[in-house]
């Protein structure tokens, strides 16, 4: 059976293939900015951008801006006219979305003085970025954030399930990687396996992972590396317009609705605002052969943001919440440890009749974020500018086992067993300058306080953690090789509260160290960089690694920390080529982390029995160990309409400590997607069909008897995908069709804390509607 599906895809995208392709491939590039005066700072308006190839101009508006899309891959000539200054030609290669921000010098004399901007510096790094973009975005619509960041080559997912994912950057999770979440750092409880980032991807226009030590500018913990949720600017143009997102999957039998409007008044000058909300409810997911009791999710999310921008300075408020109420996997929770060790050897889990539902029962998790944010910008002069920004965050997460109390009455009351609240503050300052000989950089402070309360049964804590730190980073620029260094210092103050027996225990424990980098970018020709980045990182101990102490039903497991944990820290170095011979893009990256003190969950010898049931039992340990790899990806065009993309990735980790391999690390992974697309008619455009295989290797690289269960076996994806843009009169639409696990095999993924009782996610069948909106376009 699985042979026919084979072959049914291949006929059908071999058909695809012969049919007369009278369009050219699809021009997905965009070319952006803004012209300033190099003088007095100010945007010039009414500034014209010519392209040379074809004539196409853009006339800046009164922020200075200007914008091209819907640019191939290729170098262009653009000639910049404005009164009072000659015509001045610029060349830009464009090989991906380009950003430049032009300083043009007002007078008819120095012509000399061009200055092109097109790295912000604290955003492009001497690390290597990847990103998703808009129209990679639209086909990951309906997943989680860890799900859609999985398309980037080097990472991967530690789940609990099919509906939690946390991002893992080369191996590392959890505390080593940093979200910012719109410019700001992402605070909640991250300390359990099964929570997952309180972001709503709807929110992001553009993902992006910077890969390696990235602690100088985001602070210590950054030790793997940096993601970075991007939504679009704030229009700046006289509109108002947005998009509706419809997302429908067969697995689960989930809806998802999202909808996005924003606008800019030319009545009133400068302010502009975006308005977003999702809601997602999902039922029990079904692998090939059984369901997976209590496994519903429901979300309702929202934010809104506003802008208020002069020539000189800027303001900007954003407020958005999160509210999900996920089912956790019922089967994974046993009564004695018979069972238990049973389940660990079964190919099915107890309650492997359970039927479709959409209701979510114990045990189950309720979780609310809120974060609010203001910014302000300041141009301090031509070169210099100051950035402020203070942020406020508070999470609440409610855990429910799957018992309610013996008690009559307080069964009644219905309340969790855990009910965490943490707030966070945050404030960020950072002053830059651009180009002054070459050299530009930024120097700052952040500081940030966090509260976290716990009411009910004890496992995490209360905590009061307060962070500070300053640094300074300097880059040289010059057309062939751009050099970068920065220094950071750090300083932690962790006061923890809990009872011994009756005995309240306050433990203060005070961390402090230094980050630095170095880092370089070799250009020798327009299509071919160098990336070299050598860093140290550290962090301190989270509360939940030193103190938690009992059941943690989320995961179905006991956990136990160890209060004589040290600072662990990482020597990293990565070295990434990236070549972009014509309709080809090649890039190869190495890196290499020695970590001291690391922190790692470690399986104990036996589960244990509770009176809640049995469950096996992990503890936090350190060791001195090593985590290097390869990431690899080639693309390239054939004919103008055929895209084949190869993605490879590898890694190795070993302990020294116990001179045996690390444990919890992903297995080799590699995957092949084949592309198809052209435009049939002007009502018909973008079509495209896709197939793609993953195959995930068996992890054999363990400890020896050191896990309740053996690994599970290799496995093969393969998925399908048809999509395209269709107009409807004066309305567009892009509609899209995915196969996921096309084959429905039957399988089980090392990286997920649910392998050990049941199967992963069956084929899934996803339907995605996109539908542009223009409501107001002043012309």
């Amino acid at each position: 059976m699985k042979q026919r599906y084979h072959v049914l895809i291949l006929v059908v995208f071999f058909l695809f293939l012969r049919l007369n392709f009278s369009a050219q491939g699809t021009c997905p590039f965009s070319f952006s900015g803004r012209v300033i005066d190099l003088d007095d700072g100010k945007e010039l308006e009414g500034t014209f951008i010519i392209m040379q190839e074809n004539n196409q101009t853009q006339i800046t508006n009164e922020h200075g801006s200007f914008h091209f899309s819907n640019l191939c891959a290729g170098n262009y000539q653009f000639i910049v006219r404005h009164v009072g200054c000659r015509d001045t030609v610029i060349s830009v290669s464009i090989l991906k979305d380009t950003r430049f921000n032009i300083k043009l010098p007002h007078s008819a004399v120095e012509l000399n003085q061009i200055d092109i901007m097109d790295k912000q510096p604290d955003i492009i790094k001497t690390q290597t970025v990847n990103e998703l973009k808009s129209k990679e975005l639209d086909g990951t619509r309906g997943q989680t954030l860890g799900e859609a960041l999985k398309l980037i080559s080097g990472v991967t997912t530690l789940n609990t399930g099919s509906t939690i994912s946390k991002p893992m950057i080369h191996g590392m999770q959890g505390y080593r990687i940093l979200i910012l979440n719109n410019g700001i750092r992402q605070e909640g409880q991250q300390w359990g396996n099964e929570h997952a980032p309180e972001i709503d991807p709807f929110i992001a226009q553009k993902l992006s992972v910077i890969k390696g030590a990235n602690s100088v500018r985001y602070g210590s913990d950054a030790m793997a590396g940096v993601i970075l949720v991007e939504p679009n600017d704030l229009p700046d143009t006289a509109a108002v317009t947005g998009e509706i997102n419809l997302v429908g999957m067969s697995n689960g039998q989930t809806g998802v609705a999202s909808g996005i409007l924003q606008g800019n008044f030319d009545k009133i000058k400068g302010f502009n605002w975006r308005v977003q909300g999702t809601y997602k409810k999902g039922g029990t997911i079904k692998t090939p052969t059984y369901y997976l009791k209590n496994t519903g999710v429901e979300e309702m999310n929202f934010s809104y943001a506003l802008g208020y921008h002069r020539k000189n300075w800027g303001i900007e408020g954003y407020y958005s919440q999160f509210n999900s109420t996920i089912g956790i996997f019922s089967g994974a929770h046993i009564g004695n440890l018979t069972d238990l060790k049973n389940a660990f050897s079964a190919n099915k889990p107890q309650d492997s009749l359970a039927t479709f539902t959409y209701e979510i029962d114990r045990p189950y998790q309720n979780i609310s974020h809120e974060l609010a944010k203001t910014k302000f910008h300041l141009h301090l002069s031509p070169r210099w500018i100051a950035n402020v920004q203070y942020a406020y965050q508070y999470n609440i997460r409610k855990e429910y086992d799957k018992h309610k109390p013996l008690s009559n009455s307080l069964a009644a009351i219905d309340k969790p067993e855990l009910d965490y609240r943490i707030s966070s503050q945050t404030v960020d300052i950072v002053i830059e300058h651009l180009n002054i000989k070459s050299f530009r950089g930024q120097f700052g402070g952040s500081y940030m306080n966090q509260k976290n309360v716990y009411l009910g049964r004890f496992f995490v804590p209360n905590f009061i953690n307060n962070t500070w730190g300053v640094f300074a980073s300097e880059r040289y620029v010059k057309q062939h090789l751009e050099l970068e260094a920065g220094i950071r210092y750090d300083q932690k103050n962790l006061r923890s509260f809990y009872y011994i027996g009756n005995n309240l225990v306050k433990p203060e424990l005070d961390f402090s160290n230094i980050s630095w980098n170095i880092g370089s970018i070799i250009k020798p020709k327009n299509n071919l960089n160098f990336f070299i980045n050598v860093g140290s990182a550290w962090r301190a101990p989270a509360p939940n690694e030193l103190y938690s102490n009992g059941v943690h039903h989320g995961v179905g497991s006991i956990e136990r920390g160890d209060a004589n944990l040290k600072t662990e820290q990482v020597y990293n170095i990565t070295a990434t080529s990236l070549y972009q011979p014509k309709k080809s893009i090649f890039e190869l990256t190495l890196y290499h982390n020695e970590f001291s003190n690391f922190i790692y969950m470690n399986p104990a010898a036996q589960p244990e029995l509770t009176i809640k049931g049995a469950y096996p039992v992990f503890n936090y340990e350190q060791a001195n160990v090593r985590i290097s790899g390869i990431d690899a990806k080639l693309q390239t065009q054939l004919f103008n309409h055929i895209e084949i993309t190869s993605k490879a990735m590898i890694l190795r980790a070993w302990n020294y400590s116990i001179k045996d391999y690390l444990i919890y690390m992903p297995s080799d992974r590699y995957s092949l997607d084949i592309k198809g697309f052209t435009t049939l008619s002007g009502k018909v455009d973008e079509i495209y069909i896709q197939a793609g295989y993953q195959f995930i290797t068996k992890q054999w690289r363990i400890p020896s008897n050191s896990d309740f269960a053996p690994p599970p076996n290799a496995y093969g994806l393969l998925s399908a995908e048809i999509g395209g843009a269709f107009a409807f009169g004066k309305q567009k639409l892009q509609i899209s069709l995915t196969a996921s696990n096309l084959l429905n095999e039957a399988y089980r993924d090392y990286l997920d804390r649910f392998r050990y009782f049941a199967n992963s996610q069956g084929k899934n069948f996803t339907l995605r509607i996109k539908v542009p909106l223009i409501i107001y376009n002043k012309k």
